[in-house]
Protein backbone atom coordinates (compact mmCIF):
# COMPACT_ATOMS: atom_id res chain seq x y z
CA UNK A 1 0.00 0.00 0.00
CA UNK A 2 1.72 3.56 -1.27
CA UNK A 3 2.33 6.16 1.54
CA UNK A 4 -0.88 8.63 1.41
CA UNK A 5 -0.37 12.66 1.79
CA UNK A 6 -0.17 13.64 5.05
CA UNK A 7 -3.54 15.43 5.52
CA UNK A 8 -3.57 19.71 5.30
CA UNK A 9 -4.07 20.92 8.85
CA UNK A 10 -7.13 21.82 10.03
CA UNK A 11 -8.46 25.78 11.14
CA UNK A 12 -8.01 24.35 14.66
CA UNK A 13 -4.74 23.67 13.99
CA UNK A 14 -3.70 26.68 12.43
CA UNK A 15 -5.09 29.10 14.80
CA UNK A 16 -3.42 27.24 17.31
CA UNK A 17 -0.05 27.66 15.76
CA UNK A 18 -0.68 31.43 15.66
CA UNK A 19 -2.15 31.60 18.85
CA UNK A 20 0.52 29.59 20.30
CA UNK A 21 3.12 32.21 18.81
CA UNK A 22 1.65 35.38 19.95
CA UNK A 23 1.06 34.01 23.10
CA UNK A 24 5.23 33.02 23.51
CA UNK A 25 6.12 36.29 21.85
CA UNK A 26 4.24 37.94 25.24
CA UNK A 27 5.01 35.01 27.63
CA UNK A 28 8.85 35.88 26.09
CA UNK A 29 8.79 39.58 27.02
CA UNK A 30 7.67 38.94 30.92
CA UNK A 31 9.39 36.44 31.56
CA UNK A 32 12.89 35.45 31.79
CA UNK A 33 14.59 32.19 30.75
CA UNK A 34 15.13 29.77 33.35
CA UNK A 35 18.76 29.75 34.82
CA UNK A 36 20.59 26.80 35.44
CA UNK A 37 23.71 25.38 36.07
CA UNK A 38 25.47 24.22 32.62
CA UNK A 39 28.21 21.30 33.52
CA UNK A 40 30.37 20.28 30.71
CA UNK A 41 30.96 17.02 30.83
CA UNK A 42 33.40 16.89 27.88
CA UNK A 43 33.78 19.77 24.83
CA UNK A 44 33.27 18.65 21.05
CA UNK A 45 36.09 16.49 20.17
CA UNK A 46 38.74 17.93 18.16
CA UNK A 47 39.12 15.03 15.76
CA UNK A 48 35.29 14.84 15.38
CA UNK A 49 35.85 14.04 11.21
CA UNK A 50 32.62 13.35 8.83
CA UNK A 51 32.03 9.50 8.15
CA UNK A 52 31.87 8.54 4.15
CA UNK A 53 30.16 5.45 2.51
CA UNK A 54 32.00 2.72 1.75
CA UNK A 55 31.20 2.89 -1.58
CA UNK A 56 31.20 6.84 -2.20
CA UNK A 57 32.95 6.14 -5.23
CA UNK A 58 29.24 4.92 -6.46
CA UNK A 59 27.22 7.18 -4.48
CA UNK A 60 25.56 10.74 -6.25
CA UNK A 61 27.35 13.98 -5.30
CA UNK A 62 23.65 15.15 -4.22
CA UNK A 63 24.05 12.85 -0.79
CA UNK A 64 27.98 13.39 -0.33
CA UNK A 65 27.25 17.19 -0.44
CA UNK A 66 24.22 16.42 2.23
CA UNK A 67 25.98 14.91 4.34
CA UNK A 68 28.74 17.20 4.66
CA UNK A 69 26.45 20.30 4.93
CA UNK A 70 24.50 18.39 7.92
CA UNK A 71 28.16 17.64 9.35
CA UNK A 72 29.09 21.47 9.22
CA UNK A 73 25.79 22.35 11.02
CA UNK A 74 26.41 19.81 13.96
CA UNK A 75 29.61 19.24 14.76
CA UNK A 76 29.78 22.35 16.91
CA UNK A 77 26.99 20.92 19.35
CA UNK A 78 28.76 17.92 20.24
CA UNK A 79 29.62 19.70 23.38
CA UNK A 80 28.77 16.88 26.39
CA UNK A 81 26.67 18.97 28.78
CA UNK A 82 24.37 18.86 31.71
CA UNK A 83 22.18 21.21 33.33
CA UNK A 84 21.15 21.54 36.44
CA UNK A 85 17.94 23.54 37.33
CA UNK A 86 16.17 24.09 40.17
CA UNK A 87 12.45 23.95 41.58
CA UNK A 88 11.30 23.27 37.36
CA UNK A 89 8.52 21.68 36.53
CA UNK A 90 8.23 18.57 33.87
CA UNK A 91 5.55 17.77 31.71
CA UNK A 92 4.69 14.22 30.59
CA UNK A 93 6.23 14.77 27.25
CA UNK A 94 9.66 16.04 28.52
CA UNK A 95 9.30 19.65 28.14
CA UNK A 96 10.61 21.47 31.45
CA UNK A 97 9.41 24.89 32.10
CA UNK A 98 9.30 27.55 34.60
CA UNK A 99 7.37 30.19 35.27
CA UNK A 100 6.18 31.78 31.76
CA UNK A 101 9.27 30.43 29.80
CA UNK A 102 10.19 26.88 28.35
CA UNK A 103 13.92 24.84 29.05
CA UNK A 104 15.28 25.02 25.75
CA UNK A 105 17.86 21.82 26.02
CA UNK A 106 14.75 20.04 27.14
CA UNK A 107 13.34 20.34 23.52
CA UNK A 108 14.03 18.30 20.78
CA UNK A 109 15.24 21.94 18.45
CA UNK A 110 15.49 25.30 20.32
CA UNK A 111 13.48 26.72 17.18
CA UNK A 112 10.32 24.38 18.81
CA UNK A 113 10.00 26.87 21.63
CA UNK A 114 7.27 28.43 20.43
CA UNK A 115 4.98 25.17 20.13
CA UNK A 116 5.20 24.63 23.87
CA UNK A 117 5.31 28.47 24.71
CA UNK A 118 1.48 29.20 24.28
CA UNK A 119 -1.56 27.25 25.13
CA UNK A 120 0.83 24.31 26.58
CA UNK A 121 1.87 26.69 29.12
CA UNK A 122 -1.07 28.52 29.89
CA UNK A 123 -2.61 25.40 30.76
CA UNK A 124 -0.20 24.77 33.27
CA UNK A 125 -1.75 27.69 35.10
CA UNK A 126 -5.52 25.96 35.49
CA UNK A 127 -5.84 24.74 38.93
CA UNK A 128 -5.10 21.10 39.63
CA UNK A 129 -2.79 18.82 41.75
CA UNK A 130 0.75 18.84 40.79
CA UNK A 131 3.02 16.39 43.00
CA UNK A 132 5.96 17.31 43.71
CA UNK A 133 8.59 14.84 43.88
CA UNK A 134 10.92 14.95 47.00
CA UNK A 135 13.70 12.62 46.36
CA UNK A 136 16.72 14.69 44.92
CA UNK A 137 18.20 14.53 42.23
CA UNK A 138 16.01 13.59 39.35
CA UNK A 139 17.34 13.43 35.90
CA UNK A 140 15.44 13.87 32.67
CA UNK A 141 17.04 12.89 29.15
CA UNK A 142 14.25 12.46 26.90
CA UNK A 143 11.75 15.01 25.03
CA UNK A 144 9.06 14.88 23.04
CA UNK A 145 10.62 12.90 20.27
CA UNK A 146 11.31 10.06 22.08
CA UNK A 147 8.71 7.81 21.96
CA UNK A 148 9.69 7.05 18.36
CA UNK A 149 12.41 3.91 18.76
CA UNK A 150 14.83 6.13 16.47
CA UNK A 151 14.71 8.94 19.15
CA UNK A 152 15.03 6.81 22.21
CA UNK A 153 17.98 4.27 20.71
CA UNK A 154 20.22 7.11 18.89
CA UNK A 155 19.60 10.01 21.23
CA UNK A 156 17.82 9.44 24.95
CA UNK A 157 20.67 6.80 25.58
CA UNK A 158 23.52 8.85 24.71
CA UNK A 159 21.99 11.79 27.14
CA UNK A 160 21.57 8.88 29.54
CA UNK A 161 25.46 8.11 29.17
CA UNK A 162 26.31 11.25 30.09
CA UNK A 163 23.70 11.81 33.03
CA UNK A 164 24.97 8.68 34.83
CA UNK A 165 28.67 10.10 34.76
CA UNK A 166 27.26 13.08 36.91
CA UNK A 167 24.19 11.50 38.88
CA UNK A 168 24.51 7.45 38.86
CA UNK A 169 22.12 7.40 41.28
CA UNK A 170 19.35 9.97 40.38
CA UNK A 171 15.56 9.33 40.06
CA UNK A 172 15.09 8.84 36.06
CA UNK A 173 12.06 10.22 34.44
CA UNK A 174 10.20 7.98 31.84
CA UNK A 175 7.73 8.64 29.18
CA UNK A 176 4.76 6.66 30.27
CA UNK A 177 1.91 5.22 30.88
CA UNK A 178 3.60 1.66 30.19
CA UNK A 179 7.70 2.17 29.39
CA UNK A 180 7.80 -0.84 26.53
CA UNK A 181 10.45 -3.22 27.02
CA UNK A 182 13.08 -1.66 24.96
CA UNK A 183 12.72 1.68 27.66
CA UNK A 184 12.95 -0.67 30.54
CA UNK A 185 15.87 -2.85 29.34
CA UNK A 186 18.17 0.27 27.92
CA UNK A 187 17.50 1.90 31.14
CA UNK A 188 18.68 -0.77 33.02
CA UNK A 189 21.53 -1.77 31.10
CA UNK A 190 22.83 1.54 31.93
CA UNK A 191 22.99 1.23 35.38
CA UNK A 192 19.45 3.05 36.60
CA UNK A 193 17.94 1.71 39.36
CA UNK A 194 15.52 3.98 40.09
CA UNK A 195 12.82 5.71 38.03
CA UNK A 196 9.67 7.78 37.94
CA UNK A 197 7.17 7.38 34.93
CA UNK A 198 4.85 11.09 33.46
CA UNK A 199 1.89 9.45 32.33
CA UNK A 200 0.23 11.40 29.92
CA UNK A 201 -1.35 14.93 30.93
CA UNK A 202 0.67 14.77 33.84
CA UNK A 203 3.16 17.49 34.94
CA UNK A 204 5.61 17.42 38.23
CA UNK A 205 7.71 19.52 40.20
CA UNK A 206 11.11 18.62 40.37
CA UNK A 207 13.09 21.17 43.47
CA UNK A 208 16.15 19.53 41.95
CA UNK A 209 16.67 18.76 38.25
CA UNK A 210 19.36 17.43 35.84
CA UNK A 211 19.03 17.37 32.12
CA UNK A 212 21.58 16.11 30.11
CA UNK A 213 21.41 17.99 26.31
CA UNK A 214 21.35 16.18 23.13
CA UNK A 215 25.65 15.94 22.39
CA UNK A 216 24.46 16.38 18.52
CA UNK A 217 21.53 16.72 15.98
CA UNK A 218 20.00 14.98 12.93
CA UNK A 219 21.42 11.56 14.15
CA UNK A 220 24.63 12.29 14.57
CA UNK A 221 26.11 11.44 18.01
CA UNK A 222 29.36 11.93 19.54
CA UNK A 223 30.89 8.18 18.86
CA UNK A 224 32.27 7.62 21.87
CA UNK A 225 28.85 8.04 23.66
CA UNK A 226 27.27 5.96 21.11
CA UNK A 227 30.10 2.86 21.62
CA UNK A 228 29.70 3.26 25.63
CA UNK A 229 25.69 2.74 24.82
CA UNK A 230 26.41 -0.02 22.91
CA UNK A 231 28.81 -2.19 25.19
CA UNK A 232 26.35 -1.63 28.20
CA UNK A 233 23.53 -2.83 26.21
CA UNK A 234 25.31 -5.70 24.53
CA UNK A 235 26.81 -6.72 28.03
CA UNK A 236 23.43 -6.55 29.52
CA UNK A 237 22.11 -8.86 26.95
CA UNK A 238 24.94 -11.28 26.89
CA UNK A 239 23.15 -14.33 28.47
CA UNK A 240 20.98 -14.17 25.38
CA UNK A 241 23.87 -14.13 22.81
CA UNK A 242 25.04 -17.09 21.37
CA UNK A 243 28.57 -16.45 20.32
CA UNK A 244 28.61 -19.29 17.66
CA UNK A 245 26.12 -17.15 15.34
CA UNK A 246 27.99 -14.41 15.50
CA UNK A 247 28.22 -12.14 12.34
CA UNK A 248 26.87 -15.27 10.53
CA UNK A 249 23.20 -14.41 8.55
CA UNK A 250 22.35 -11.86 5.74
CA UNK A 251 19.10 -10.13 6.09
CA UNK A 252 16.78 -7.72 4.58
CA UNK A 253 14.23 -5.71 7.24
CA UNK A 254 11.26 -5.43 5.45
CA UNK A 255 8.68 -2.29 5.89
CA UNK A 256 6.11 -3.60 3.88
CA UNK A 257 3.74 -3.99 6.78
CA UNK A 258 4.53 -0.27 8.19
CA UNK A 259 1.66 2.87 6.92
CA UNK A 260 4.62 4.61 5.01
CA UNK A 261 7.89 4.97 4.05
CA UNK A 262 7.73 1.37 1.89
CA UNK A 263 9.82 -0.27 -0.48
CA UNK A 264 7.71 0.33 -4.09
CA UNK A 265 9.30 -2.63 -5.83
CA UNK A 266 10.27 -4.69 -2.61
CA UNK A 267 9.10 -8.01 -4.84
CA UNK A 268 12.42 -7.29 -7.33
CA UNK A 269 14.61 -6.20 -5.01
CA UNK A 270 14.08 -9.50 -2.36
CA UNK A 271 14.83 -11.75 -5.97
CA UNK A 272 17.85 -10.35 -5.91
CA UNK A 273 18.57 -10.45 -2.52
CA UNK A 274 17.51 -14.09 -2.11
CA UNK A 275 20.20 -15.27 -4.43
CA UNK A 276 22.91 -14.28 -2.36
CA UNK A 277 20.74 -15.86 0.82
CA UNK A 278 19.57 -13.39 2.45
CA UNK A 279 16.45 -13.73 4.93
CA UNK A 280 13.56 -11.52 4.81
CA UNK A 281 12.89 -10.71 8.60
CA UNK A 282 10.29 -8.34 10.13
CA UNK A 283 11.04 -6.45 13.35
CA UNK A 284 7.58 -6.29 14.26
CA UNK A 285 7.66 -9.57 15.22
CA UNK A 286 10.47 -9.71 17.49
CA UNK A 287 10.62 -8.72 21.21
CA UNK A 288 13.68 -5.96 22.12
CA UNK A 289 15.86 -8.84 23.19
CA UNK A 290 15.12 -10.92 19.69
CA UNK A 291 15.85 -7.75 17.73
CA UNK A 292 19.36 -7.28 19.64
CA UNK A 293 20.03 -11.17 19.37
CA UNK A 294 19.05 -11.07 15.36
CA UNK A 295 21.39 -7.65 14.80
CA UNK A 296 24.05 -9.45 16.34
CA UNK A 297 24.07 -12.48 14.20
CA UNK A 298 24.15 -10.22 11.23
CA UNK A 299 27.16 -10.22 8.99
CA UNK A 300 25.31 -8.21 6.13
CA UNK A 301 22.22 -5.95 6.96
CA UNK A 302 20.23 -4.35 4.02
CA UNK A 303 17.01 -2.08 4.75
CA UNK A 304 15.58 1.59 3.65
CA UNK A 305 15.77 4.04 5.48
CA UNK A 306 14.14 4.43 8.66
CA UNK A 307 13.36 3.37 12.25
CA UNK A 308 13.84 -0.20 11.49
CA UNK A 309 17.51 0.84 10.45
CA UNK A 310 18.15 1.89 14.38
CA UNK A 311 19.09 -1.97 14.82
CA UNK A 312 22.39 -1.39 13.36
CA UNK A 313 23.92 -0.44 16.68
CA UNK A 314 23.45 -4.12 17.69
CA UNK A 315 25.68 -5.24 14.60
CA UNK A 316 29.31 -6.88 15.11
CA UNK A 317 31.94 -4.46 14.41
CA UNK A 318 33.32 -5.40 11.04
CA UNK A 319 30.07 -6.68 9.47
CA UNK A 320 28.07 -4.52 6.59
CA UNK A 321 25.23 -2.60 7.04
CA UNK A 322 23.26 -1.29 3.66
CA UNK A 323 21.08 1.35 3.79
CA UNK A 324 18.61 2.19 0.63
CA UNK A 325 17.96 6.20 0.90
CA UNK A 326 16.08 8.45 -1.50
CA UNK A 327 17.68 11.63 -2.97
CA UNK A 328 14.86 13.67 -1.93
CA UNK A 329 15.46 12.93 2.01
CA UNK A 330 19.12 12.99 3.06
CA UNK A 331 19.73 12.06 6.42
CA UNK A 332 23.17 10.67 7.42
CA UNK A 333 21.73 9.21 11.13
CA UNK A 334 22.69 5.16 9.98
CA UNK A 335 26.06 6.19 8.55
CA UNK A 336 27.24 8.42 11.54
CA UNK A 337 25.98 5.33 13.76
CA UNK A 338 28.00 2.20 11.64
CA UNK A 339 30.67 4.70 11.64
CA UNK A 340 30.72 5.07 15.50
CA UNK A 341 31.09 1.29 15.98
CA UNK A 342 33.50 0.01 13.70
CA UNK A 343 30.71 -1.34 11.27
CA UNK A 344 31.31 -0.92 7.22
CA UNK A 345 27.85 1.39 5.62
CA UNK A 346 27.37 1.58 2.35
CA UNK A 347 24.57 3.30 0.37
CA UNK A 348 22.29 2.22 -2.74
CA UNK A 349 21.34 5.49 -3.84
CA UNK A 350 16.87 5.19 -4.69
CA UNK A 351 14.80 7.46 -5.54
CA UNK A 352 11.22 8.98 -4.66
CA UNK A 353 8.21 6.34 -4.90
CA UNK A 354 5.43 8.71 -3.97
CA UNK A 355 3.67 11.57 -5.61
CA UNK A 356 5.65 15.06 -4.93
CA UNK A 357 2.99 15.80 -2.31
CA UNK A 358 3.50 13.25 -0.25
CA UNK A 359 5.77 14.45 2.88
CA UNK A 360 9.48 13.65 2.07
CA UNK A 361 10.10 12.09 5.35
CA UNK A 362 6.85 9.47 5.36
CA UNK A 363 7.50 8.95 1.53
CA UNK A 364 8.03 5.56 -0.05
CA UNK A 365 11.49 4.91 -2.14
CA UNK A 366 12.51 3.17 -5.27
CA UNK A 367 15.42 0.90 -5.42
CA UNK A 368 16.83 -0.15 -8.51
CA UNK A 369 18.15 -3.89 -8.09
CA UNK A 370 20.78 -3.78 -9.91
CA UNK A 371 22.37 -1.11 -7.78
CA UNK A 372 21.30 -3.40 -4.98
CA UNK A 373 23.42 -5.99 -6.62
CA UNK A 374 26.56 -3.91 -7.71
CA UNK A 375 26.60 -3.31 -3.92
CA UNK A 376 26.02 -6.37 -2.44
CA UNK A 377 27.81 -8.90 -4.80
CA UNK A 378 31.41 -7.89 -3.79
CA UNK A 379 30.45 -8.41 -0.02
CA UNK A 380 29.22 -11.38 -0.75
CA UNK A 381 32.03 -13.37 -2.65
CA UNK A 382 34.17 -11.96 -0.61
CA UNK A 383 33.01 -14.31 2.39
Amino acid sequence: MATKPLPRPTLWQRTKKLVDRTLGTVGGTLSKPPQAEELEVAPAPVAARQPLPANADMVPPVFLEGFAEIFAEIRPNFRQVVYRLRDARVAWHGTALKGLRVFLPSLPQPRMEMEFAGTFLLRQLKSRAIPLLQTNPVGLAFDSWSGNYFHWIAEVLPRLALLRRVQPNCVLLLPGPRPPEYITRTVSALGFTRTHVVSPGELVTVPDLWVAARPGRHGYMVPELVREVREAIMASLAPHLDPARRATRRLYVSRSRQGWRQLTNEAQVVAVLERYGFETIYFEDMSFVEQVRTMYEAAIFIGIHGANMTNILFMTPGSHAIEMMSNTYVNPSYLAMADSIGVSYSLVPSTLGSPLEVEHNYADITADPALVEQVIRPLCTDR
